[in-house]
């Protein structure tokens, strides 16, 4: 299930994925290029947030992993 985060939460990408490490995250980033943004939306999986994501008419917007999900995956994480 998702939740709408309320308060506003200003971070890099990795932060979040720190941050929230057993959930994926809708972020609004500050431009194509970057790597900070706001937090909008937590969820428990990707398949429930594809649609509010693409419901959404927020501009830079995308879903990270949390990172427990990014180390499931092996290998190292390395932002970008």
């Amino acid at each position: 299930m998702y939740q709408r985060v309320d308060d506003i939460q200003r971070m890099t990408d990795n932060e979040a994925s720190v941050h929230y490490p057993d959930s994926y995250i809708i972020m609004r980033l500050d431009s194509m290029d970057s790597e900070t943004g706001t937090v909008l939306y937590v969820g428990d999986t990707m398949g429930e947030l594809l649609p509010l994501l693409m419901a959404l008419e927020e501009p830079y917007c995308g879903i990270v992993e949390g990172l427990n999900h990014r180390r499931s995956l092996g290998g190292v994480v390395v932002g970008g």
